[in-house]
């Protein structure tokens, strides 16, 4: 593709910006479903709609704001849960976005106390009987592997954090960087589960590094409050969504309409939700392609729609406390 996406488009009056940027040079971020090429964002999406869905919590808190950042109220977890990740040359973002939030998850649960990454690199090694790491896998299932197994610590990469640290450097992943052009890298897949702490420096042993949830689930189908008071009680979600064309250029407002064609899926991380000048409703969403992506590596998405598939697979889990 060599088109160039628009600098602005406008939306109803409304605008929502993105950068001009050579669409050929941005394709190393997402799986085009017509291109055996490995991209960024996977072609196929593995999760079972239907599976375990949350229908109640009597936990749940009931006052939900009009705008919520939870970075700014759950003060003592403001530095993890506001770190942005870099999935690199790799279609990881299913095990990144569930490793992220579970890493929110269990810093909120602590009170602040644990402050450690979890592993996305043990997700993507251990977590799906597909073992397709660097190809796409399912959200839900590294949920599962959460519960069942557990994972162990794991800083981002060349970060010498945790018993396994992310394998994939970081990347640009648009056309607007210093870093290397994403497509240039060559992959580490590492798609053996290794049961071992592959760092030499740390000094904990894997079976010892082990933190687990006790329950996981999908919230009910686009059911807008429960995705809040899910997020509002216990942190930040795992969110699937669609992938279009224009996707990729965003850089701020509420990304409200899709432009060119469907590319692929992917999972991010909602972390709060507002209401913009305009009125219009948005989720406050962190994605994995660093912080010179989007609005500081965050982006606004029309909420109430189920825009893009925003609010159909919501995932999250409950962290074991008893460890």
């Amino acid at each position: 593709m060599s088109s160039i996406i628009s600098l602005i488009i406008f939306i109803s009056s409304v605008t929502w910006v993105a950068a001009a940027i050579a669409t050929a040079f941005a394709e190393s971020s997402y799986e085009n479903f017509a291109s055996s090429a490995q991209k960024l964002v996977q072609k196929t999406n593995y999760d079972n709609w239907s599976k375990s869905r949350k229908t109640v919590d009597n936990n749940y808190k009931t006052d939900i704001p009009k705008e919520f950042d939870a970075r700014q109220y759950f003060v003592s977890c403001a530095n993890v849960i506001g770190d942005v990740k870099d999935q690199g040359n790799c279609a990881s973002s299913w095990a990144v976005a569930v490793a992220s939030a579970f890493t929110d998850r269990l810093c909120i649960a602590s009170n602040g106390s644990f402050t450690d990454n979890l592993s996305a690199q043990n997700l993507m090694s251990c977590s799906d009987d597909e073992i397709l790491g660097c190809n796409g896998g399912s959200a839900f299932k590294a949920w599962e592997f959460t519960r069942g197994n557990g994972i162990v610590t794991g800083g981002n990469f060349d970060s010498n954090e945790g018993c396994q640290p992310y394998r994939n450097r970081p990347c640009d992943h648009y056309g607007d960087s210093s870093l290397t052009n994403c497509s240039s890298l060559r992959r580490t897949q590492m798609t053996v589960c290794r049961e071992k702490c592959v760092n030499k420096d740390y000094k904990v042993k894997y079976e010892d590094d082990l933190h687990k949830t006790s329950v996981v689930y999908m919230t009910s189908w686009t059911n807008v409050k429960q995705i809040q008071q899910e997020i509002l009680t216990y942190g930040p979600v795992t969110a699937f969504m669609y992938v279009y064309e224009n996707f990729m250029g965003y850089k701020k407002g509420v990304y409200k309409s899709t432009v060119g064609e469907l590319i692929g899926y992917h999972h991010v991380k909602l972390i709060g939700w507002g209401v913009d000048e305009d009125g219009d409703e948005y989720w406050l969403a962190m994605n994995s392609w660093n912080s010179k992506w989007g609005d500081d590596g965050l982006f606004k998405i029309l909420r109430g729609y189920n825009f893009c598939s925003i609010e159909l697979l919501v995932m999250a889990g409950i962290v074991d406390v008893s460890q």
